[in-house]
C-alpha cells in the first residue's frame, strides 16, 4: 500500500493565488475556464455569440484546457501507477443527493452544467475566473461575486441535503 500525501489547502490556494498573479504579471491576461469554453465552442458552433472577439481571438486557452485534462490525468498516474479505472464514484454526499440510476444522473449532472455556463455568461465570469483570478486580482466585484458564490452554495446545500433527509 501506497502512503497517501495531501497537501494542506491553504498552501494550494496561495500557490494557485501566485499562479494567477504571476500569469496576469506576465502575459497581461486573466486565467478563467468559461472563456476558455467559450472559445472552443467557437470552433465547433458557428452561431453568432461563440463568433465574439472575446472568444475567436484567443487560441491559447485551448491548450489551457487540453493541459487540465491531460494535467489530470498524468497526476492519476503517478499518483496511482498501475490502478486506473474509470470511475462514475462522486463520493458519499453526491451518492445521496443524486439518482442512482446512470441515465437521470448524467441528466441531472448536464442541466447542472448548463445553469452554471448560464450563470457564469450572466456573471462575467465563472467561479473559478471569480475567485481564483479576480480576487488575487483585488477585482472589487470578483471578491463580492465570490462571497456570493459560497452563500448560495451553502444555503443550497442545506435545501438539498434537507430534502434528502426527509
Amino acid at each position: 500500500m501506497q502512503e497517501v500525501i495531501i497537501w494542506p489547502a491553504w498552501l494550494a490556494g496561495a500557490g494557485i493565488g501566485l499562479l494567477m498573479v504571476l500569469f496576469y504579471w506576465v502575459t497581461g491576461k486573466q486565467l478563467g475556464v468559461s472563456r476558455a469554453y467559450g472559445n472552443m465552442l467557437s470552433y465547433i458552433s458557428k452561431l453568432a455569440f461563440f463568433q465574439q472577439k472575446d472568444y475567436t481571438s484567443n487560441s491559447w486557452r485551448l491548450w489551457f484546457i487540453l493541459g487540465i485534462v491531460l494535467g489530470g490525468f498524468i497526476a492519476a498516474m503517478i499518483a496511482h501507477p498501475g490502478e486506473y479505472h474509470v470511475s462514475f464514484d462522486m463520493g458519499k454526499a453526491y451518492d445521496e443527493l443524486l439518482p442512482t440510476n446512470m441515465l437521470l444522473r448524467v441528466i441531472v449532472l448536464f442541466v447542472g452544467g448548463l445553469g452554471l455556463g448560464f450563470g457564469a455568461r450572466i456573471a462575467g465570469g465563472c467561479t473559478s475566473g471569480h475567485v481564483i483570478t479576480g480576487i488575487p486580482m483585488l477585482n472589487v466585484s470578483s471578491i463580492i461575486a465570490g462571497m456570493l458564490f459560497f452563500i448560495g452554495g451553502i444555503v443550497m446545500m442545506q435545501i438539498m441535503m434537507r430534502m434528502v433527509m426527509l
